[in-house]
């Protein structure tokens, strides 16, 4: 979670006292509906019991330099995004909505060590084939995917940037992906989202 410097909170506390004082006045970015970004917004204001107004945008540069510029106030973007606007003093981070600090950053303290809970969202990334593919090829091509990731030089270059290394076998990956529809699902519905 990172805030325009000239918002007047500093930590996640503050900023739903401030949400609480200031009902719908303040605005969040994000790269477009449906994105990770927006849902970790929405997942912020139901833990809360806040409100804010949801700016989307096409993608996370735009998104991001008006929140720079003032014109929103909230993000929540992926660490990769953040981290170079935050390092450099152009927006404020108040909280990680994962389940634990980064290692990047490991003075801003996660949602949940300051009393939010149920705001932990992670982006990842996977690597999918088309439908029938034989089981054998993707068999090969998982192999040669979790060989790539547990060369030192891409853990190092990929943690350098805020990610986490995870391999999963494609049965881990297809049970993965069903645990987050339904966690998404239930945000959306909770959220009441309706695609546009």
């Amino acid at each position: 979670m990172v805030l325009n410097p000239g918002v007047k909170a500093n930590d996640a506390k503050a900023v739903v006292a401030l949400l609480k004082a200031t009902p719908s006045k303040v605005s969040y970015a994000s790269a477009g509906n449906g994105t990770a970004p927006h849902f970790a917004a929405e997942m912020f204001k139901l833990s809360t019991g806040t409100d804010m107004l949801h700016v989307p945008y096409k993608g996370s540069a735009p998104a991001i330099n008006d929140t720079i510029a003032g014109q929103t106030q909230v993000m929540f973007p992926s660490l990769f995004t953040a981290i170079p606007y935050v390092k450099g003093g152009k927006l404020k981070a108040v909280g990680i909505a994962g389940s634990k600090r980064s290692a990047l950053m490991p003075d801003v303290p996660t949602l949940k060590e300051q009393g939010i809970n149920d705001v932990d969202v992670s982006q990842w990334y996977g690597i999918f084939a088309p439908a029938n593919t034989p089981a054998p090829i993707i068999e090969a091509l998982n192999k040669t995917l979790n060989q790539a990731l547990a060369e030192k030089s891409v853990v190092q270059r990929l943690e350098g940037q805020g990610a986490e290394v995870a391999t999963m076998t494609p049965n881990q990956m297809q049970i993965f992906m069903q645990q987050e529809q339904v966690k998404w699902k239930a945000v959306v519905q909770a959220a009441k989202l309706k695609a546009d």
